[in-house]
């Protein structure tokens, strides 16, 4: 399977309030979101989600097939997340639209060492 060249890898996503005043960060290229009270307690709450998620899923082998689902390209060397643009924000975008406010920001994936799919 593929075998990680960079283990760097920065995901744009989004951080919005909603019509409850929760802000939600959410990275389209998972379909991943986390929430809280303040800015910073989303962002938390993201790191969390996405550290459950790729741990659950490396755990049972279901990592490659979550990210081609998900429209990631994965070659013999490299993982590439799909293109944001395209994204449908993972059916967020009637949220996003009731917010009062809309921010961008980025996570940071560190990928193990060595073969990642098997």
């Amino acid at each position: 399977m593929s075998k990680i060249t960079s283990s760097i890898t920065c995901l744009p996503g989004i951080l919005f309030k909603d019509e409850q005043s929760y802000y939600h960060a959410h990275v389209p290229a998972l379909d991943i979101t986390g929430y809280g009270s303040t800015k910073e307690e989303a962002k938390d709450s993201l790191q969390l989600v996405m550290k459950i998620y790729f741990e659950k899923l490396m755990a049972e082998r279901g990592l490659y097939k979550d990210l081609k689902e998900h429209g990631w390209m994965i070659g013999p060397h490299d993982v590439v997340p799909p293109d944001f643009t395209r994204s449908n924000l993972g059916g967020m975008l009637s949220w996003i639209k009731s917010g009062t406010g809309v921010y961008q920001m980025s996570c940071r994936i560190d990928w193990p060492a060595g073969r990642l799919f098997g």
